[in-house]
């Protein structure tokens, strides 16, 4: 069990928050050259992605490491982080609410009106939705390199206050090419120094989720 479970939760929050964020800011980015933008373009282009996660957190103070692995979902209706090893539960994170559900099945709910930083989040996940497309470069210095070979990087360091209580840069790593982008990695560097990573493998790109896989994103 983690000692802080409520701020490993809180920086889920913001991880999603912000791949949403991102996935959502890309809508109608085009180009031929690989910039933030066509990236961000080219992953909004996967509706949703599912596959296989390993998740390292990498302990500042003697550089322990704890490892898991499960499963995930990227799509609209948010994501799912479904941990099999070593212990089995799952987190499913939405624009509107936070869904725990234990070992033995038994679900919780939490409203992010219920909780400031989601509330602070949430909206920020709203106004991307309408189209403002300027609150990435709001809320976050951005950057970006990239490679001949396809491959990118892009390091987000929040500017808003309520995102780098939490945590203080968020990198993401991945390739491109002219039929497919994708997410390889991603690292978290918590305020605490701790960091969080993630790496994505046997990822798949279905048009359609299945009804089951659908309806873990909802609170009834």
């Amino acid at each position: 069990m983690p000692r802080n479970p409520h701020k490993k939760i809180f920086s889920l929050m913001i991880l999603t928050a912000v791949f949403l964020r991102v996935n959502f800011f890309a809508q109608g980015a085009a180009g031929s050259s690989l910039t933030l933008e066509t990236v961000c373009a080219g992953l909004a282009a996967n509706v949703n992605t599912t596959g296989e996660f390993t998740q390292t957190k990498t302990i500042n103070a003697g550089g322990r490491q704890l490892k898991s692995t499960g499963k995930f979902i990227f799509c609209p209706l948010g994501i799912m982080w479904r941990t099999e090893k070593p212990f089995p539960s799952a987190l499913i994170l939405t624009p509107t609410d936070m869904i725990q559900v234990s070992g033995n099945g038994s679900r919780s709910v939490m409203s992010g009106q219920d909780n400031q930083i989601f509330a602070n989040i949430s909206q920020t996940l709203s106004s991307v939705f309408s189209g403002n497309a300027g609150e990435l470069k709001k809320r976050f210095d951005c950057d970006f390199s990239a490679g001949a070979d396809g491959a990118w990087s892009v390091t987000l360091v929040p500017k808003d206050a309520t995102i780098a209580s939490v945590m203080t840069s968020l990198t993401l790593r991945g390739r491109s090419s002219s039929s497919r982008t994708s997410l390889a990695f991603l690292e978290m560097t918590e305020t605490s120094g701790n960091k969080i990573g993630y790496e994505f493998t046997d990822q798949k790109y279905p048009e359609e989720l299945s009804a089951n896989e659908k309806q873990n994103f909802f609170a009834d």
